[in-house]
């Protein structure tokens, strides 16, 4: 009987363990996840998308690429939003983002494609990094 419980303790914490790792955050893994917001999103049906900035900037170092490739130089620095988003109609501000988004890492052959609204839309990144804040 005592083997039994240990081995049932044992197993316990192996998937613990495992749990744990599988949902270790990326904020603690040196990744930080920054949420568009803006354009805001015209409904919930979909989460937000969590941008990996730390890692595109990492990619952008790399390709000796300036920051002025995503962001406008303003008098107070680098803007917040993408690019021109806010020049952009109201209702093509999304499909201006979709479009720069899939065809600079269709450039870079390098990062997800608008195959899949999943891929960037994440539920769950959206429930984890919610729940840190």
């Amino acid at each position: 009987m005592r083997n039994i419980v240990f081995g049932f303790g044992a197993s316990l914490l192996c998937l613990s363990l495992f749990a744990g790792v599988a949902l270790f955050s990326a904020t603690a893994r040196g990744e930080e996840r920054i949420p568009f917001t803006f354009p805001p999103l015209p409904t919930q049906k979909m989460p937000p998308v969590f941008f990996t900035h730390d890692k595109h900037v990492e990619y952008m170092e790399r390709a000796n690429a300036e920051c002025t490739l995503c962001h406008r130089e303003t008098e107070e620095g680098l803007s917040e939003t993408f690019l021109d988003v806010k020049a952009q109609p109201e209702n093509k501000q999304i499909p201006y983002l979709h479009t720069a988004c899939t065809q600079c890492h269709r450039n870079a052959a390098a990062g997800p494609r608008l195959v899949d609204c999943r891929v960037c839309h994440d539920k769950a990144v959206a429930a984890q990094i919610g729940k840190s804040k």
